[in-house]
């Protein structure tokens, strides 16, 4: 499971680009609807891709580590692990040294054990990962070679899928609502097989 430690310090869509997008005027009480409808849809995006948008620092909680010493996998793109904290066999916390694993940013970020992984206890979160993760919201053509940068077409299905919130906004519509295709194709680019 993974749990949010601290948000984004903002959303990388603003209301206005999400405006512009919609091509839409609206009222001063509607700006607290369309800044939801961003938050809606980076948790939307962020749980199909398995990727964190915005740099956020998050928690991976589990009964263990991953069995046969198998890596612990996280959210890309990875920025930095800040601790490794387990429940031993005696139920007493203890915090994993840097120098016992390494840590990829590949895609979907790793964990990799240098040796084997400790005992944890196996009850409830025994296992705390806690790590930096997101994009942000450098220009994509300076920071190529590191990720960071949110990918244009990320974005534009984020826009894309906030527009249709704000058209669908009913609970019920005349017509039936069917997925967006265009909205599919461009996050199936970057949906990795560990998204839902």
């Amino acid at each position: 499971m993974l749990k949010l430690i601290t948000p984004p310090a903002a959303e990388l869509i603003t209301v206005d680009e999400a405006a512009e997008f919609m091509r839409a005027e609206f009222s001063d009480s509607e700006e607290t609807l369309i800044e939801a409808l961003i938050s809606t849809s980076r948790l939307m995006c962020e749980e199909y891709l398995f990727r964190r948008i915005g740099v956020q620092t998050v928690e991976l909680r589990d009964k263990g580590f991953p069995v046969n010493n198998a890596p612990i996998v996280l959210p890309a793109p990875l920025r930095s692990v800040t601790s490794i904290k387990y429940l031993d066999s005696n139920n007493v916390e203890q915090t994993l040294d840097s120098d016992e694993y390494i840590v990829s940013d590949s895609e979907p970020g790793l964990i990799i054990p240098l040796n084997s992984w400790p005992v944890a206890s196996g009850a409830g979160d025994s296992l705390r990962v806690r790590f930096v993760a997101g994009y942000d919201d450098s220009d994509p053509g300076e920071s190529p070679a590191t990720g960071t940068a949110l990918p244009p077409t990320i974005k534009t299905a984020m826009l894309m899928q906030i527009a249709d919130l704000f058209e669908n906004r009913d609970a019920q519509v005349e017509k039936p609502l069917v997925a967006n295709q265009a909205l599919v194709n461009l996050l199936s680019l970057y949906r990795l097989e560990m998204g839902t």
